[in-house]
């Protein structure tokens, strides 16, 4: 009989501590889904890539012979909502920008043309106030540090010689020492989502100071770039 009251005793208390394993666990995963749904709420990032369209703006004659260049941009992003419709964001962009120019050059009564591409590789750090306009399309505006990686010119000069034909010559220079190593810069554009995952954007960027220091003026960056992004 004592056998039986001990078992009987020993299982209640394994079914008592298998229920409260069992009600830990449903608080456990309730506290983990309200949580993640917290997250969601509330806080959105991922990553996104696109295509750059970036020229040269600024004082003197220079600056319209320029052209735009197309070039690519990549990073991630997180997005804070401080209110329903508010957000905070912050992004980490490694984007190429540039120009192109052509040109032609007298010598010795003969004209040379001079084709030159600049490729400026900059890492960006965008901070950015966004506003929900409609259901999925959001609006946003801020300002942008950008530090130069490396800047380089391709120059392509193209002559006659003497005997008619036609020579080409082609350079790779150097030119980070020319440029401003940091950018300040303002923005704005549209992002719009297009599902629980995916997302597109459009937006423009300038800088505000000085980046060449060779040419007497301000020169200034102007990136048009167009992302589509994948949200977590």
């Amino acid at each position: 009989m004592r056998i039986y009251k001990s078992l009987k005793k020993s299982i209640f208390i394994q079914k008592f501590f298998i229920m409260k394993l069992s009600l830990s666990a449903i608080v456990t995963l309730l506290l983990v889904t309200i949580t993640s749904h917290a997250q969601q709420e509330y806080f959105e990032y991922g990553f996104k890539g696109g295509v750059n369209l970036s020229s040269i703006s600024g004082d003197g004659d220079k600056v319209s012979n320029y052209d735009t260049k197309a070039s690519m941009n990549i990073g991630g992003y997180g997005l804070y909502k401080i209110l329903p419709k508010l957000g905070l964001q912050a992004e980490l962009i490694y984007s190429e920008q540039g120009f192109s120019e052509r040109f032609n050059v007298e010598e010795d009564e003969n004209i040379d043309e001079i084709k030159s591409l600049t490729r400026m590789q900059y890492i960006n750090l965008p901070v950015l106030v966004s506003y929900n306009l409609i259901e999925e399309l959001w609006i946003e505006g801020g300002v942008q540090v950008g530090y130069l990686v490396n800047a380089e010119e391709e120059e392509e000069t193209r002559s006659i010689n003497d005997s008619g034909q036609l020579d080409s010559v082609t350079e790779t220079i150097d030119q980070t020492s020319r440029y401003e190593s940091l950018e300040l810069g303002l923005l704005g554009g549209l992002r719009y989502k297009l599902s629980q995952n995916f997302m597109i954007q459009a937006r423009y960027e300038k800088s505000i100071n000085d980046i060449d220091k060779d040419l007497p003026g301000d020169q200034f960056n102007e990136v048009w770039s167009f992302s589509v992004g994948f949200v977590f």
